[in-house]
C-alpha cells in the first residue's frame, strides 16, 4: 500500500490513543492511577489474546512456544483476562475498558508497520496524532479534565508537527 495511507493510519492511531490516555486519567481520578494501568493492561492482554485465538481457529499458525501456539490456550487466556477485567471494572463504565483494548491495534500495527515505513515515521506520526487529539479532547474537556480551547498557537504547533512528519519521512 502507500506509505501515505500507512502514515495517515499511524497519526489516527496517534489520536485514538490519546483518547485512551484521557480515560485512564478519568479512571485514576476514580480508582487511582496503578489500579487504573492495572484495568488497561487486562484490556491489552485480553484484547490480544483474543486476536491470536481467532488468528489460530481461522487457521493461521500461532508463532509462540508451547502451550501458547495452540487457540485453545490463548482463548482460554482471553476468557480469563476478560472475566478479570470485568471484575476489575465493577462500579465503573465498562467505556474504561477501552484503556487497555485500544492498547491492542497500537500494538499490532506497531509490530506490522515500523519496520515497513521506519522507526522514526511511524514514532513522529503517532506522536503528531497523539499531541493533535489531545488537543482535540483539551478543547472539548474530555472526561472531567479543564477544557483548553484551540487556539493559534496550538493550531502552529500541531501543523509544525505535521511538518516534522513530513520532514522525518524525507525525500524518497
Amino acid at each position: 500500500m502507500n506509505e501515505a495511507f500507512w502514515i495517515s493510519v499511524v497519526v489516527a492511531l496517534g489520536v485514538a490513543q490519546a483518547l485512551q490516555v484521557a480515560l485512564l486519567g478519568a479512571m485514576s481520578r476514580a480508582r487511582g492511577p496503578a489500579e487504573a494501568a492495572f484495568v488497561s493492561i487486562l484490556g491489552t492482554v485480553a484484547g490480544l489474546a483474543l486476536v491470536l485465538a481467532l488468528r489460530g481457529v481461522f487457521g493461521s499458525k500461532i508463532a509462540l512456544p508451547a502451550p501458547f501456539d495452540h487457540p485453545i490456550v490463548i482463548g482460554a487466556i482471553a476468557v480469563t483476562s476478560a472475566v478479570l477485567l470485568a471484575l476489575a471494572l465493577r462500579g465503573l463504565s465498562p467505556v474504561y475498558a477501552v484503556t487497555g483494548l485500544g492498547a491492542v491495534p497500537f500494538l499490532v500495527s506497531a509490530s506490522f508497520l515500523a519496520p515497513r515505513i521506519g522507526i522514526g515515521l511511524f514514532l513522529a506520526a503517532f506522536v503528531a496524532g497523539q499531541i493533535g487529539g489531545g488537543v482535540l479532547l483539551d478543547h472539548v474537556g474530555a472526561f472531567g479534565t479543564m477544557a483548553r480551547s484551540v487556539d493559534a498557537p496550538r493550531v502552529v504547533g500541531i501543523a509544525a508537527l505535521l511538518v516534522g512528519v513530513a520532514l522525518v519521512r524525507g525525500v524518497r
